[in-house]
């Protein structure tokens, strides 16, 4: 049986992360990454995924850099019945995802890191040490484990005996349209159920998506997508020295579905976790992170059993902008609406 430092399940952004900065700072460290897809098909799934990226997000992941960046955004929009639309100027960035995942695979098998196409279909503690079962029949046992292997995460089913609070399935479909380069847009409304539709621009197409079957698209579809997005988090994200990362801990924004910054952050936190062999370092880290917050739960569940009129009034102090004063004067006038209107705020600085 083959034993390593670190066994990582999962090479997407969390996984990848985790790889990527273990070996950037200890380089000699015995690391295995494991992912069970390879070639096309990675680059299928990840191709379904959300690749928007904010400037201010790669600010705490250097040296980490926006590589193969398909569009620069400039601006995210919001229309909300009422006819009242909310604009944020902020900079960041499309990726191609599986390139910028596959640039971090690059540079963690050059410092000697193994990845291997492989399904691991169970995990197990024994005597202190991690075995991990995989599904080609190889046997690995490792000092500590990253669970980064998504939404039915088989690390957290095993090891953890957990399960998210909440799992919102979604579809995307690309489709031929011409959207504006530099904007990402958001549509709320009742029929979303607690959700949205987002428009992105994605190269000479656009991708279009919403909670799953809650809208439809009227243009020819190019590719349909769909994905679980566990929101919510979890109570315990290490245990022992296993940690879990991204999705795998339930760490998507429950209000946005945003996950890309919080599953990159937390695999640069896991890693100085295992790095100073304190997993107390881990959790101090994402019970400090503002995208950990219940707010974004709670104001979740509220837009669930809103109507249209109450999305209405919710937006209304906002048709003439989202100054600091027109913030204000919501979180007055319209208490009910408080936790939703500091869930968006928080989510405009840090939930993409």
């Amino acid at each position: 049986m083959d034993e390593y430092d670190v066994v990582i399940v999962g090479g997407g952004c969390a996984g990848a992360s985790a790889g990527f900065f273990l070996k950037e700072h200890r380089p000699e460290m015995n690391i295995l990454m494991i992912d069970r897809l390879g070639g096309r098909k990675f680059d299928h799934y990840h191709y379904m995924c959300g690749e928007a990226v904010s400037k201010a997000a790669f600010r705490q992941l250097y040296p980490l850099t926006p590589e193969h960046v398909i569009h620069r955004i400039t601006r995210v929009q919001e229309h909300w019945p009422g006819g009242v639309t909310m604009e944020a100027r902020v900079i960041g960035y499309v990726l191609d995802r599986a390139k910028f995942l596959r640039s971090m695979h690059r540079r963690f098998r050059n410092r000697s890191g193994e990845l291997c196409n492989d399904a691991a279909i169970k995990a197990e503690e024994v005597n202190g040490k991690y075995v991990i079962h995989c599904s080609s029949g190889r046997t690995v046992k490792s000092r500590y484990l990253i669970g980064a292997d998504g939404a039915h995460s088989r690390v957290r089913q095993e090891i953890f005996r957990a399960e998210p609070p909440k799992i919102v399935w979604t579809e995307q479909y690309v489709i031929d349209k011409d959207l504006p380069k530099d904007t990402i847009q958001f549509i709320q409304g009742e029929r979303y159920e607690g959700g949205y539709r987002w428009e992105f621009p994605a190269g000479d197409h656009a991708k279009i998506g919403f909670p799953r079957g809650t809208d439809t698209v009227t243009e020819d579809v190019l590719e349909m997508h769909r994905r679980a997005i566990p929101i919510g988090g979890l109570d315990q994200l290490t245990k022992g020295r296993c940690l879990l990362a991204g999705d795998a801990a339930a760490m998507p924004n429950a209000l946005t579905a945003g996950g890309i910054r919080s599953a990159l952050l937390s695999g640069k936190a896991a890693a100085e976790a295992i790095l100073w062999d304190d997993m107390a370092i881990y959790e101090r880290w994402w019970n400090s992170f503002p995208l950990s917050y219940p707010l974004f739960l709670r104001a979740y569940q509220q837009f669930e059993g809103l109507t249209d009129e109450e999305y209405a009034e919710a937006a209304e102090p906002f048709r003439r902008g989202t100054t600091p004063l027109n913030y204000l004067k919501a979180r007055l006038t319209r208490p009910r609406f408080r936790d939703v209107y500091r869930a968006y705020a928080l989510s405009v600085l840090y939930g993409w």
